[in-house]
């Protein structure tokens, strides 16, 4: 009986890694990056030669938030891909017991 749980074990940590496209928080991640630069190339397209005091805050508000979300989103999996590591780790070295 300990061998099926090993193998379903193996099996939830081989269904971690899959393609980017299958994840969700990666397609929120890029509807966001689209998003953004979409309303980027609009405010730009918008004010062409002349900038106002209000449109370069809007520009430089989208810059700095969008920065944040990306920090916020590579750390996040970076913890992610760490405790995920650590936990399959850990269940090897329960095996080898």
């Amino acid at each position: 009986m300990p061998s099926n749980n090993n193998d379903e074990n193996e099996d939830i940590f081989n269904n971690i890694e899959k393609l980017p496209l299958q994840s969700k928080k990666f397609i929120a991640y890029l509807i966001s990056e689209i998003g953004w630069k979409l309303a980027l190339f609009y405010v730009l397209w918008k004010i062409k030669d002349t900038i106002q005091p209000t449109e370069l805050t809007l520009l430089v508000t989208i810059v700095i938030t969008s920065g944040f979300i990306q920090i916020g989103y590579i750390l996040g999996q970076a913890a992610l891909d760490k405790y995920v590591q650590i936990s399959k780790n850990s269940k090897d070295d329960d095996k080898t017991k």
